[in-house]
């Protein structure tokens, strides 16, 4: 059994990149990803609201896009209200604001306001292998156009690795399609993105997250947008 979970995990990690080609005419660009996340309960306040959850996520991100190399492109807060209906299920509600800067040549961009819904599924599919799948339907309000109406799904596997006591392996794909036409992007399958890293949790309360993930973006034009992001985040659990 051990020998079958490595060799399945072993697989699966070597699948962490873009699987679409690119034309040569396609946009490739690095970029950086950082965010701090805070989570906890309500059971301080009662213990019978120890089912509910809230998690509050800063994250900013960097393009290479601009010929002076690296700039500050995008900040998003998060902020969200779940309810652990299960060992397994859980169901989440939420609000984003965006900032983004989408030229590089030029100081402006646009707010964006993103209330949304989740339902995140978690288990134990062979041994410790873990699989977590999350469904979210998002509302994307752009300041200055649109509504984009998006759905999301997420699958990621998770492996603790035996040589670090709480030290895991991760990999994922998540994809997204606009049920409308809108300013944000093209209408159907708009994104895939897939990831793939390392978590380390120090303590009960400090988790560290590094890893890489492919962004592939669809536009109308077919001059698609290929990002290659290194991610890092740190969480504290209350």
């Amino acid at each position: 059994m051990n020998k079958i979970k490595s060799t399945l995990l072993l697989s699966t990690l070597s699948l962490a990149q873009p699987t679409a080609s690119f034309a040569k005419d396609d946009k490739e660009m690095f970029g950086f990803w950082g965010s701090v996340t805070l989570r906890g309960d309500f059971k301080t306040l009662s213990p019978n609201l120890d089912k509910f959850k809230w998690q509050i996520m800063n994250q900013s991100r960097t393009r290479d896009d601009s010929s002076k190399g690296s700039r500050f492109s995008e900040n998003l807060l998060f902020s969200q209200i779940g309810y652990q209906m299960n060992e397994h299920a859980s169901f989440w509600v939420g609000y984003v604001h965006d900032w983004l800067r989408t030229n590089p040549q030029s100081n402006g961009g646009f707010q964006e306001n993103r209330p949304y819904a989740d339902f995140v599924w978690q288990q134990n599919i062979i041994g410790d292998l873990n699989l977590n799948t999350r469904t979210r339907m998002e509302d994307r309000i752009r300041s200055d156009g649109d509504d984009g109406y998006r759905a999301r799904q997420l699958v990621q596997l998770r492996h603790p690795l035996p040589f670090l006591n709480g030290l895991s392996a991760y990999l994922g794909d998540e994809v997204m399609f606009y049920m409308n036409k809108n300013d944000f992007g093209k209408q159907g399958l708009t994104e895939n993105r897939v990831f793939s890293g390392l978590s380390y949790q120090g303590t009960p309360e400090i988790g560290l997250d590094l890893g890489y993930m492919g962004q592939q973006v669809f536009t109308e034009s077919r001059k698609n947008i290929l990002t290659h992001n290194l991610q890092a985040n740190i969480s504290y659990h209350f």
